[in-house]
């Protein structure tokens, strides 16, 4: 399975179009995307976890990233 990494952002037009990107409105907000992917961005990022996968039902599916 492919390493996914998350960012506290600002969303943009490209991230809202971007398959393999998920974007999560929490106490923030986060764009959820595969390590590959996230180069295309500025962000910082850093890796989901066990925990984070599970509560927010982050996944790869069909070639895009999804999140619940």
């Amino acid at each position: 399975m492919e390493n996914l990494v998350y960012a506290e952002c600002s969303v943009t037009f490209d991230m809202l179009e971007d398959k393999m990107v998920a974007i999560i409105s929490d106490t923030g907000i986060f764009i959820v995307t595969t390590m590959e992917n996230s180069k295309k961005y500025d962000e910082e990022f850093y890796a989901v976890d066990t925990e984070g996968m599970k509560a927010y039902n982050i996944r790869l599916e069909n070639g895009r990233v999804l999140a619940d």
